[in-house]
């Protein structure tokens, strides 16, 4: 139970509100009493006040001379309220008069002149308040009392009043903030319930987007841009298996017919066999280049495909693979141009050997017979033209991708060194990036096909 979102963040909400609503209901009932007793001692003082001017009056008013004490008297017996009780008591603490119900302890020294306090005279609880006056050289002090039972029993009151509201109002705020978590929290579950429908053969699907401006809506975007991501690599997954298993097929099926023709008669030629076995070698050794670049593609894609950095002179790289590469373009007359200038970069020799001789071997495969090739290195970028014809606008962002061939059944008349599989290109783009260069196709004027590898400083 309290595992669920919903459940946290209502109790949250509650949490974060009795915070709120305690210490709002402290603050008010702290304000009430402070407020209720101000009011009161005010009430006392100015009570204190008006008794102690009655009796300086009736002293200047008294037609037949009396003491002070009979006018104390007489002034307590005409202010008689019901709320406030009076005394009077001497220097020496001797009580004069008190219209008390309960006669007031002698002793008051808690009460400080011209303060306010609390006292009990038969346990029951009151304010007090002490003014010192003087009547014919006289001192004497005034004593106001008003009792403390009704704003008692009004605080009382208003703290059962806190007491009870206040859990009312946890309770239906924690009703409504459990509703409206559960309507916030809603798109949510919808998306949970329909990311559980997506799965490798569906995802095409989306997740449905309510609001696409709340905090909710922008995480189904971002969980959509994803499935948009993972369904591209899936795609580009399927048909890679799908090519792969078609390169694949087409060796294998006739290093299998061979060998069916050769076994099929008791008894042949040494010649024959030589040819069956001929066309096996040549189909192996195809296929086996077809799966070392799969393994090499594969590691790159997991990141397990590391380049062995040194330094290297990139004009020699090139020059070796032009000599390498001399006897295949001979055979269809094509005639190698190299120029070159020395160029130091940091590399892994191998890949970089093997980039470059798929590059030429490219160029040769898409070559016309008698044409030419052109080979410049320089400023840390090595460019390879070829007379070849003119690739597609349509088809030149896909020659990078694996298993594209342009021409296929030309492509199977004029296979050279490399596997014939379209993983050339592929192969070559993948070795540049490793080295953080960049491989370009572009055509110049003379209308030929040149391949860039542009190498950072």
């Amino acid at each position: 139970m309290f595992s669920s979102i919903r459940v946290k963040l209502t109790l949250f909400y509650v949490c974060v509100l009795a915070i709120i609503v305690g210490a709002f209901a402290l603050i008010s009932y702290s304000s009430f009493v402070s407020i209720l007793r101000q009011e009161t001692d005010e009430n006392l003082a100015q009570m204190a006040q008006t008794l102690a001017e009655s009796i300086k009056g009736e002293q200047n008013d008294a037609e037949v001379q009396r003491g002070p004490d009979e006018l104390i008297n007489e002034s307590l017996d005409e202010f008689r309220f019901r709320d406030y009780q009076f005394a009077v008591i001497t220097d020496d603490n001797r009580l004069v008069a008190f219209t008390t119900e309960n006669k007031p302890p002698v002793d008051l020294a808690s009460v400080d002149i011209n303060k306010f306090g609390n006292v009990f005279i038969n346990d029951t609880a009151f304010r007090s308040h002490v003014l010192p006056f003087g009547i014919e050289d006289h001192n004497y002090k005034l004593y106001v009392f008003h009792s403390l039972e009704d704003e008692i029993a009004l605080n009382s009151r208003i703290r059962q009043a806190f007491f009870l509201i206040a859990p009312l109002l946890l309770i239906f705020a924690g009703l409504g903030g459990y509703f409206l978590v559960r309507e916030s929290l809603k798109p949510i579950a919808t998306i949970g319930d329909r990311a559980k429908q997506i799965s490798a053969t569906n995802l095409h699907e989306r997740l449905p987007i309510a609001n696409a401006k709340d905090e909710i809506g922008s995480l189904a975007i971002v969980f959509n841009e994803l499935l948009d991501r993972l369904d591209v690599v899936f795609d580009r997954q399927r048909r890679f298996v799908a090519d792969a298993s078609h390169e694949l097929r087409t060796p294998l099926a006739i290093i299998r017919g061979e060998s069916e023709v050769a076994l099929s008669k008791d008894s042949r030629s040494s010649t024959d066999y030589q040819e069956s076995l001929q066309v096996v070698n040549d189909e192996s050794k195809r296929l086996t280049k077809i799966v070392e670049d799969l393994f090499t593609l594969a590691r790159a894609d997991s990141g397990n495909l590391k380049a062995n950095l040194q330094n290297l002179y990139l004009d020699e790289l090139v020059s070796d693979c032009v000599r390498l590469i001399r006897t295949l373009a001979d055979k269809r007359n094509l005639t190698i141009e190299f120029d070159g200038s020395e160029t130091e970069i940091r590399g892994d020799e191998t890949l970089l050997r093997r980039l470059f001789l798929n590059l030429l071997d490219n160029a040769i495969k898409y070559n016309i017979d008698g044409g030419s090739i052109k080979v410049h290195v320089g400023q840390h970028q090595v460019t390879i033209s070829n007379t070849g014809d003119e690739i597609p606008a349509a088809q030149r962002k896909a020659i990078f991708d694996r298993f594209y061939r342009v021409e296929k059944s030309r492509t199977q008349r004029n296979e050279t060194m490399m596997s014939g599989a379209g993983l050339g290109l592929s192969m070559a783009k993948c070795i540049a990036e490793l080295h953080h260069a960049t491989l370009e196709y572009s055509q110049n004027n003379q209308a030929e096909n040149i391949f860039s590898v542009i190498f950072s400083n």
